[in-house]
This record gives structure tokens, C-alpha cells and sequence, in this order.
């Protein structure tokens, strides 16, 4: 029952979520990637509508391009099926977020999660799967030099798992020396180094246009930054709002019946 109530939790959490960075990121992202696209495809010698991409989350682009690879048509199936793929990643980050967040609430009692304290552990989410990475790894755009794919994907990884180990760290352990572990845990990714291209991003454009590209990243990666702000707190914030009437009841239960159950066990003995 209650694995059942989280998941639908996560699934609505995680539609809401998706729907919301789905349209912040129709409005931010999409013409940047569409402008970048016009350069990337005058580069190939093909038209515009012939270079797709993915649109930019929480992990790095794939610019390789794969003939045989399916790819939704521009318009409509392209749009449906980035929205598709927002509302599932928006589950996905749901389905980590609302356990611990949920147990949290009921540490404290069942007073807790609220839309207020939702809105925190969305910050401290984008923090973590956003944030954190980005000081190594900025979002990349289309047609821009990148690393190998695989060794950013590792890395990038290690850069969330130490920003969430470290935060946790930090924030829940309150005695002795193993909460200050988490500092070096923050640092290590910075200390291992972030995968880099050789050379400029942009060297294979025209001088010009290469120009114009550093124009459009350095747009692209505010309106990354805000678009995941946006899915990050509205996470938390719907999270603050449907964890007290759907999952904070069934915790508060379950903890009252394993407190009643070792108060008879110490009373038998």
C-alpha cells in the first residue's frame, strides 16, 4: 500500500513538474537550440530540420549523429515526445526526492513537509543534480565541441552522488567528525577534474560564426539554469503539498504500530 501510494505520488508529482519545465523550456531553450541548429547545419551542408536533438537535462548532449537511429519529425511528434521525455525524467527525479523528503517529515513528527520546506528540497535538489555538475560540465549546445560521452556521463554521476553525500553529511549527521566529511566529499569531483574537449568549442565554425555560437551558450546556459530551477522547485513544491495528505498518514500509522508492538514486547518481557 504504501509503495503503491509513493509511486502514485511520484507520478503525479512528476507530471505536474514536467509539464511546467516543459513549457519554461519551450519558451527558454528550444529557440536557442533551434538557432544552434541553423549554424550546426550549415556547417554539414544539410537543412535545419535534418540535425535533431535531444533536449538539454540533467545530463550531457550526445552530438554524434547515428544514420540508423530513429528521430521524431519536427513539429508536433517532436514536441510530444520531448514533453514525454521531461514528465518521465521529472518522475524519475520525484521518485528520489519524495522517500527522503518523506522521511524527514516523519522524523519531525508529521509537521515537516509543507509547500515551504517543499520549495527547500527542490533548491537543494537543483543543487545537487544541476548545479553541482555545471561548475564542471556546463550544458552543452548543438554543435559545440564536447569530451567523450561516456567519460562525462562518470563523471557527472560522481559530481551528483558526492553533492547529495556531502549535503547529507553535513545537514543529518549532528555529532562527532563524520559530518565534516562531507566537505572533501563536495571537493572530490573538482579534484579528480571534469572531462574537457581538446581545444575551442567552437573552432570548426568560421570566425564569425563561432562567435555567434559563444553568444547563444552563453545563453543557453542561463535559460538551462532557470528552466531546472523551475522542475526542481516545482518537484519540491508539489511534493511540500501532496506528501502531508498522501503519504504522511500511512508513515504516521505504520510508526505508531511498531511503537505500540515494542511496547508490548518490552511489557512481555
Amino acid at each position: 500500500m504504501l509503495f503503491r501510494r509513493l509511486f502514485l505520488c511520484a507520478l503525479f508529482v512528476g507530471l505536474c513538474a514536467g509539464l511546467i519545465y516543459s513549457a519554461v523550456q519551450r519558451l527558454q531553450i528550444i529557440p536557442i537550440i533551434a538557432a544552434a541548429e541553423v549554424f550546426e547545419s550549415a556547417l554539414r551542408g544539410e537543412p535545419a530540420a535534418a540535425v535533431s536533438h535531444h533536449p538539454p537535462g540533467a545530463a550531457a548532449h550526445v552530438h554524434e549523429h547515428d544514420e540508423g537511429a530513429w528521430e521524431p519529425e519536427e513539429g508536433f511528434e517532436r514536441t510530444f515526445w520531448n514533453v514525454v521525455s521531461n514528465v518521465l525524467g521529472a518522475v524519475g527525479f520525484s521518485l528520489l526526492l519524495i522517500p527522503v523528503f518523506a522521511w524527514w517529515d516523519r522524523q519531525r513528527g508529521g509537521e515537516a513537509a509543507s509547500l515551504r520546506s517543499g520549495l527547500l528540497w527542490g533548491a537543494v535538489g537543483w543543487l545537487c543534480f544541476f548545479v553541482w555538475p555545471s561548475l564542471g560540465l556546463r550544458p552543452e549546445l548543438p554543435g559545440e565541441v564536447v569530451a567523450d560521452i561516456h567519460a562525462r556521463q562518470a563523471w557527472w554521476l560522481l559530481a551528483v552522488v558526492c553533492a547529495i553525500g556531502g549535503l547529507a553529511l553535513l545537514s543529518f549527521v549532528v555529532k562527532g567528525y563524520w559530518r565534516w566529511l562531507g566537505v572533501p566529499l563536495l571537493v572530490l569531483p573538482f579534484l579528480i577534474g571534469a572531462p574537457q574537449a581538446d581545444g575551442l568549442a567552437f573552432a570548426q565554425f568560421a570566425a564569425a560564426d563561432a562567435a555567434q555560437m559563444a553568444y547563444l551558450k552563453a545563453q543557453f546556459v542561463v535559460a538551462t539554469a532557470l528552466a531546472s530551477a523551475v522542475q526542481w522547485l516545482a518537484i519540491g513544491a508539489v511534493a511540500g503539498i501532496v506528501i502531508p495528505r498522501w503519504l504522511r498518514p500511512l508513515l504516521l500509522a505504520d510508526s505508531g504500530d511498531r511503537g505500540a508492538l515494542r511496547s508490548s514486547v518490552q511489557r512481555v518481557a
